[in-house]
């Protein structure tokens, strides 16, 4: 101000009340300098604009009409106190109110204050409350936009947290990277399975470099195959089991995995997430090795038990009521003979339960069904009706699909009551070749149906009729009809019957030509 004055008209400096007006202010400024304010009240800072209005007064009629605008520093001081967000509805009048007496003052002091002076100078009051009112509105605005902040900033650290607590508690290992493919999260469960992955004697390493394995083999998994490198290069997967790690140390895990987007759909970063399964797949080991080793020790003394019964049965000095003790024998030794099948089929896995595929006829494989169980459905007094279009070539484990057209329609007749009919009908849909079995039995429940196919599980209405079985025929169709690409469905309605329907990849010409 000092230097426009000195340009624009230095006659100002002769004018005591410009020297005080000045002299004022950087007074005021060492005030504010030599204060201890983190001592005093909160808020005593106020002083300092209203008082500031005093030298602004001097100055603004010292310096006349040479520095035109002078009155406009008020601007500052205005602003200041509308904008503390102490009392604005006192402060913004009060600095109105200071405003007005910053240019009144003087004229009324001096003696010249008439109407038509005092209301030329109503319009920098005004302006500076107009100033005042803007600047309190934003600031309020601002203060509770602020508030408001703070209070999702506390929120979204207060779930941070918990989710963190979370992450680290359950028995899950997390990983998430950015969309650069650098570790933003590791929880406690993911680094111990780390350190379980790293060679001996190493602190830390990349991931290429870790001991991953396939779950059952001992060569190391190449880069582009492990699960963070297949995520990376955005592949999806799902509940795939690796080995980490050699020794007694080394942990099985189950890993899913996929990238995430960001609200724009651009790729943000990845997340996997690994499950320690390395008690459950031991246990499903010595399960299967137990089912195994108990088959083969049932089945030795049954073949002999038969076997013997077999002869007994041919022996001219046996009396009726002997053979038909006999026959009773042999029929309760064949039913323990075909639970123990289901029980060794059910434990083989992997390449034991692949079979050979070699060229078939679904149709004449269910004639010769239909042929096997004639006898039976004869003397349980079923009839069994047989549909057959022509020839359905397929591609098939011979073993494992006559199991399971014996167990459907075994299931059939076991289910029907006598006076029914059991249809067996082979048919070509689209590509498939298509056999459905339907009865006229009990029906199955709706809660029942959603766990029909699951081992070990039988219905209600079966437990409560007494009727015999494992639980297991079932289950082991419809994994071997999706080991051969095909599907097992049913459908059922209680008191009306069910139908089963088993689907298989027709074997066309060129196919056949390809895999022979």
């Amino acid at each position: 101000m000092c230097v426009i004055a000195a340009i624009a008209d230095p006659i100002v400096f002769t004018d005591a009340r410009f020297l005080i007006g000045q002299g004022a202010e950087l007074a005021i400024l060492a005030v504010c300098v030599a204060l201890p304010w983190d001592r005093l009240p909160y808020g005593i800072f106020l002083v300092i604009p209203l008082v500031d209005f005093a030298p602004l007064s001097l100055l603004h009629y010292a310096s006349g009409s040479s520095l035109n605008g002078l009155s406009l520093l008020g601007v500052f001081p205005t602003m200041w106190l509308a904008g503390s967000g102490i009392k604005p509805r006192t402060m913004v009048p009060l600095g109105g109110l200071a405003a007005l007496l910053m240019v009144w003052a003087p004229l009324i002091l001096a003696g010249t204050a008439t109407p038509s002076r005092l209301a030329a100078e109503l319009l920098v009051p005004f302006l500076l409350l107009a100033i005042g009112v803007g600047t309190s509105v934003m600031t309020l605005s601002g203060m509770a936009q602020q508030a408001r902040v703070e209070e999702l900033l506390a929120r979204t650290e207060t779930r941070e947290r918990l989710l963190n607590t979370v992450l680290d508690t359950v028995d899950v290992g997390v990983l998430v990277l950015d969309d650069h493919g650098q570790n933003t999260y590791l929880n406690a469960k993911e680094r111990e399975l780390y350190l379980a992955a790293l060679p001996p004697g190493v602190q830390t390493t990349l991931e290429s470099e870790l001991l991953i394995y396939r779950d059952g083999s001992e060569e190391l998994l190449p880069a582009e195959q492990r699960p963070l490198a297949k995520v990376l290069s955005g592949e999806t997967i799902a509940h795939e089991v690796y080995r980490l790690g050699r020794g007694s140390d080394a942990r099985t895990v189950s890993i899913s995995g996929r990238q995430f987007a960001d609200v724009q759909g651009d790729t943000a970063g990845t997340v996997l997430a690994s499950t320690d399964v390395t008690e459950v797949v031991a246990a499903v080991h010595a399960r299967d090795k137990f089912l195994a080793a108990m088959s083969h020790e049932f089945r030795t003394p049954l073949t002999n038990i038969l076997g013997y019964a077999e002869l007994l049965q041919d022996d001219p000095s046996l009396s009726p009521a002997a053979k038909s003790d006999l026959q009773i024998m042999m029929r309760n030794a064949r039913h323990l003979n075909h639970m123990v099948d289901d029980i060794l089929a059910a434990s083989l896995t992997g390449d034991e339960a692949a079979g050979i595929r070699l060229p078939l006829d679904l149709a004449e494989l269910v004639q010769q069904t239909s042929v096997s169980f004639s006898p039976e459905a004869s003397n349980n007094g079923i009839t069994l009706d047989l549909s057959t279009e022509t020839a359905l070539p397929i591609l098939g484990d011979r073993t494992g699909l006559v199991r399971v057209l014996n167990n459907l329609v075994s299931n059939a007749l076991k289910y029907s009551q006598p006076g029914t009919t059991v249809r067996l009908v082979a048919r070509e849909e689209g590509p498939w070749a298509v056999c459905e079995i339907a009865d006229e039995g009990l029906g199955i429940d709706p809660e029942d149906l959603k766990r029909l196919f699951t081992r070990f599980q039988r219905s209600d209405a079966a437990v409560r009729a007494g009727i015999p079985g494992t639980g297991l025929g079932l289950a082991l169709a419809k994994e071997v009809a999706e080991q051969h690409g095909g599907e097992l469905e049913c459908t059922s309605e209680v008191g009306v019957g069910s139908v089963f329907t088993l689907r298989l990849p027709l074997r066309r010409a060129k196919q056949h030509m390809t895999l022979s």
